[in-house]
């Protein structure tokens, strides 16, 4: 790929000469991208040319747009990711290889997903959803120690409801569950808790327990108590207590059926932290952004996600999910011939609100280890101070557009550029650029005028482009 920036500012205006500056990525560190711009410097316009010229390549290009505003790539599809719509991904598919995927990789994602758009996600919540994985996962024979079980077959969530209705078990047993099926297991935990359902080992258990706590409450009281009449009630109530315990625990004992009622109570901690991670997946599963309805984008090289009508969480969620699959298909099909080819990009508008300072973080993974499968990461930010250093460490390339004063002191320490540099650049007409060349260290940004029709140098920078 060889995409024309524009002309070099200095050497325009002081020698006259006009020196082409492109971004090519297989003489960079690495395929990454950043544009930073505030609002209405021209940021979504030098997206598009960009993604334009990426579009001229063999590369996959997937574009993730909040603002519905750049679909007009030559030859993309575009998919509108709502309520109205419902398409999504499959988060319980499996990666097969034994190193790298299986059930507990999966899981632990799937979780850490969660963990990252729900910050009020206690331990016990984890712990909880953790297990109803892997129990979903081994109601349909997948088991993390068995790698043959792996495989399964994609589904839709009309042929998962087509075989419910049929009762086809033995069918349904050869797909992949579905944030559905991890939902009813859940479900049917809820009512086992509560209810008892098919087990009433496993209510007489809770009541046995809720009345060990008060027991337990009665005794301190009792402990501390020194009026003679308040001993004798709270004596009268602790010998009540037993009883009633005593009483619970022969019902638990007599309802045990397999033995593992107790694992399970253990596992799920109670039906309060259930309800909690049923009521999260509810409301993280209510776009289908998690469903198994494929997007419509058939064979199509330039996929542009439009999620502007999903929340921020969701966009996330979704976002990171699909970063994932891309990266191991990009593994799969190992390293590229000289570690320098560009094989896929992965664009990201607003790009500040999906990173962290977690280093296990997907999107931080990628950044510092997809150079050699020929994944490029392009982001786009209007808050050029956001990104982790794992992150801007790790840039190949990064345009300045011009961006708000109040960023100017940190940026210019985060990114090694002189505030004087900042004031010259000029929002559609001059920008700022680094170019990390392999081998170089540390380069300096350099000025580049902008094609632009409406100005004098920008009408030869667009000329010589």
């Amino acid at each position: 790929m060889r995409h024309y920036i524009g002309l070099s500012e200095y050497n325009l205006r002081q020698k006259r000469q006009e020196t082409p500056v492109y971004y090519e990525p297989s003489s960079l560190i690495n395929s990454h991208l950043l544009i930073c711009g505030m609002s209405g410097v021209g940021k979504s316009h030098q997206a598009l040319n960009f993604l334009k010229s990426a579009s001229r390549t063999n590369a996959e290009i997937d574009v993730f747009d909040p603002h519905d505003e750049l679909d007009a790539i030559p030859g993309s599809t575009a998919c509108t990711f709502s309520q109205a719509t419902c398409y999504g991904y499959n988060p319980l598919e499996l990666d097969l290889d034994i190193h790298t995927g299986g059930v507990n990789r999966q899981v632990d994602f799937f979780v850490s997903l969660i963990k990252s758009v729900t910050p009020q996600f206690g331990v016990k919540q984890e712990g909880a959803l953790r297990n109803l994985l892997l129990d979903t996962y081994a109601a349909c024979g997948i088991r993390q120690e068995e790698p043959r079980s792996w495989r399964k077959k994609s589904i839709t969530e009309d042929l998962r409801t087509a075989l419910i209705n049929e009762q086809d078990v033995e069918e349904l047993r050869k797909y992949y569950p579905t944030l559905e099926d991890l939902k009813a297991f859940t479900r049917k935990k809820v009512i086992a808790l509560t209810l008892g359902g098919d087990n009433k080992c496993v209510t007489s258990f809770d009541q046995l327990t809720r009345l060990q706590r008060r027991l337990n409450s009665l005794q301190r009281k009792l402990n501390k108590e020194v009026d003679d009449q308040e001993i004798e009630q709270l004596e009268g109530q602790v010998e009540k207590t037993k009883d009633k315990c005593i009483e619970a625990y022969t019902t638990f004992i007599k309802a045990m059926d397999t033995g593992r009622e107790i694992d399970d109570v253990l596992k799920y901690d109670s039906t309060d932290v259930l309800i909690s991670v049923l009521q999260r997946l509810q409301l993280l599963s209510a776009t289908g952004i998690l469903s198994a309805n494929n997007p419509p984008f058939g064979r199509s090289r330039v996929r542009v996600h439009q999620i502007k009508s999903i929340s921020h969480e969701q966009q996330v969620l979704y976002v990171k999910l699909r970063l994932q699959d891309i990266f191991e298909q990009c593994k799969k099909m190992g390293p590229t011939p000289t570690g320098t080819e560009l094989r896929h990009i992965a664009f990201l508008d607003e790009a500040h609100k999906y990173f962290t300072n977690e280093p296990d973080d997907i999107i931080n993974v990628i950044s510092k280890e997809a150079r050699k499968f020929g994944l490029g990461l392009w982001c786009a930010s209007q808050q050029p101070t956001a990104f982790p250093e794992s992150f801007l460490t790790n840039v190949g390339a990064t345009v300045m557009l011009g961006i708000h004063t109040s960023y100017w002191k940190r940026a210019s320490s985060m990114f090694r550029i002189s505030e004087d540099a900042l004031k010259v650049i000029k929002p559609k007409e001059v920008m700022a650029v680094k170019l990390l060349f392999d081998g170089a260290v540390d380069p300096p940004f350099v000025n580049v005028v902008v094609p632009n029709p409406n100005s004098d140098l920008g009408k030869r920078a667009a000329a010589a482009g």
